[in-house]
């Protein structure tokens, strides 16, 4: 089953790297679409994936939340 998540940031340049090495850390192959906002203050990234186990997405959740510049997940 695809779980499909939304991240939101502030704009900054290494955002879509970072989330794209997480997934590939914990091998995990899913797309990452970015959007981002009027002014390109902020970006949304949504991320779908089959994840192999709930520990697993939440690892992944985890992980994006330190990232910098991070402000929500839903």
């Amino acid at each position: 089953m695809i779980i499909t998540f939304k991240a939101i940031f502030r704009n900054n340049p290494y955002t879509l790297d970072s989330i794209k090495a997480i997934l590939i850390e914990e091998k995990i192959e899913g797309s990452v679409n970015i959007m981002p906002s009027k002014n390109s203050k902020f970006i949304s990234y949504t991320i779908s994936a089959v994840f192999p186990s709930e520990d697993c997405l939440n690892r992944i959740c985890s992980k994006i939340t330190t990232l910098d510049s991070y402000m929500t997940m839903f």
